[in-house]
């Protein structure tokens, strides 16, 4: 039995607009789950229906076998980590990461005890006397993670916890993150729009638009097969093109590119593509290559223009199917603006995928 159940949430901050409606995700025991989005698809509506900041309109919220729904926040057993930390600025470190505990009357010596081995989780038994005006952005978000749990709660959900800090910062706060949270076994919903993010902490990820689920999966499947259109633009397929499907094979399909044929992985959430069908093919701007002249197999075409990116160079290239970009290691022949070029496809990584019905572009709309 999942240990986090959602049952056709439906939230609507205007009448007859709902955000959510009849959502429903179930969280396994122990699983850090991502709901990944551009703003305004739902992702932290759910979260703050989970804590009971959001009464919903209809809909059942489960942790554990227990009704949550209409609990308020400070009945649930949740630990919450937000985007702007959210600490108290007048109470020392310590104070800030026992606060949750003396609120359910924990006795003290056991508080000194569970506040002591969580700053040290996290690094920071040192600091436990300074105040949050004397922390780095880090370490702020450090003591955020150690008063969310401390109180070992049964759920714990992380609403854009790094969206404050440098990138740099981002990536090693993404590893303490990971780490507490496989040392504590702590089911975990964690909200971002960060892509990255999302597929480097997450046990599963789920991509959401428009307060509907598109996909749902493992970080590499989500990565590598996206299942609709708005999945594959979202996660950085940054080329595509349209085309028509030649023959259909059992994971693959026969398409063509400027003329030629290609053979693709398929993937579609709206039934098996037929020969004649209208298929859009994406792939990722390090999924092709350029070589000079337009005299080799692919696609011929010209250098709109290039640009540096430390060990890659980025073009733009100009075809009769329409412009590319393309990264190349920056130790590769370079080309100028103007240079003719061909295109040569990897299509072991390009995806094809085989247009919505208008139907459910109409319910998008």
């Amino acid at each position: 039995m999942p240990y986090l159940e959602i049952h056709d949430l439906t939230v609507s901050y205007e009448k007859n607009q709902p955000t959510l409606e009849r959502f429903s995700l179930n969280v396994e025991q122990g699983e850090l789950l991502s709901l990944l989005g551009p703003s305004g698809c739902g992702k932290t509506t759910t979260l703050r229906s989970v804590a009971g900041f959001i009464q919903p309109d209809a809909g059942r919220i489960v942790i554990n076998g227990r009704d949550y729904t209409h609990l308020p926040p400070n009945q649930r057993d949740i630990g919450l980590v937000f985007q702007s930390y959210a600490l108290f600025p007048h109470l020392t470190v310590f104070n800030n990461v026992a606060f949750g505990l003396r609120m359910r009357r924990i006795p003290k010596k056991e508080i000194y005890s569970r506040v002591a081995n969580a700053l040290k989780m996290v690094g920071l038994e040192a600091f436990a006397d300074r105040r949050p005006a004397q922390l780095s952005g880090g370490q702020q978000q450090r003591v955020a993670l150690a008063r969310a749990t401390v109180i070992e709660p049964q759920v714990l959900l992380l609403d854009e916890p790094l969206s404050n800090l440098d990138a740099g910062l981002r990536v090693t706060m993404r590893q303490e993150i990971r780490r507490l949270q496989q040392q504590l076994g702590i089911t975990t919903l964690y909200v971002t729009h960060d892509q990255v993010e999302a597929m480097t902490i997450s046990d599963r990820v789920v991509v959401m638009n428009q307060g509907e689920i598109e996909q749902m999966g493992t970080p590499e499947n989500i990565f590598s097969a996206p299942e609709t259109v708005f999945v594959a633009d979202f996660m950085g397929f940054d080329n595509h093109f349209n085309t028509e499907v030649v023959s259909v094979g059992d994971s693959k399909l026969t398409a063509t590119w400027g003329g030629a044929p290609i053979q693709l992985r398929w993937h579609s959430k709206f039934g098996s593509p037929r020969p004649g069908a209208r298929a859009e093919i994406f792939f990722r701007a390090d999924n092709a290559s350029l070589v000079a002249g337009t005299e080799a197999t692919g696609l011929a075409g010209q250098v709109i223009l290039h640009t540096f990116h430390g060990n890659e160079l980025q073009y733009l290239v100009d075809t009769e199917v329409g412009e590319f970009s393309i990264m190349q290691d920056s130790d590769s022949e370079r080309f100028e603006a103007g240079a003719a070029v061909t295109v040569q496809p990897h299509t072991q990584k390009w995806i094809a995928i085989i247009e919505e019905t208008a139907a459910r572009r109409q319910r998008k709309e």
